[in-house]
């Protein structure tokens, strides 16, 4: 579940900070404000505890990473790992999984053509909320 800034955001930037994958980035509003991209988070929490003013809050609109409902919490994909928003697939925009031992891939682009192979419940929400998923250009 990718966190969100909720309302009494100081401007301070210690979340921007300590975020190790650049998920939090400042607004253009004025006061300075800073919002979270849900598919960059990776629900790590480093961002909560620097918070002077604790206005970080998990977003329940969002997927756990690795909880329920994404495909690397079964025993089927035991061992893999995901890039967890650090890295996305240029052609669709979804997480790319590295099997043990092996390259990083888009489960998602190499399961159907259709874009119907597993992947990543962040990557699926944003595409039915209209949130926009980068892709190549």
């Amino acid at each position: 579940m990718a966190y969100r800034v909720g309302d009494g955001c100081i401007g301070c930037g210690a979340c921007e900070f300590a975020c190790p994958t650049a998920a939090i980035s400042q607004t253009a509003d004025f006061p300075v404000t800073f919002v979270v991209d849900p598919l960059g988070c990776d629900d790590c929490a480093r961002c909560v505890v620097v918070c002077p003013v604790d206005v970080l809050a998990p977003d329940p609109a969002w997927a756990v990473c690795n909880g329920r409902g994404c495909p690397l919490s079964s025993l089927r994909y035991a061992g893999w790992e995901c890039s967890r928003g650090a890295e996305r697939c240029r052609r669709c925009g979804s997480m790319l999984w590295r099997p043990p031992g092996g390259a990083w891939v888009c489960s998602r682009c190499r399961l159907g053509e259709d874009g119907r192979g597993a992947s990543c419940p962040k990557v699926r929400q944003a595409e039915r909320s209209g949130y926009a998923v980068p892709r190549a250009g």
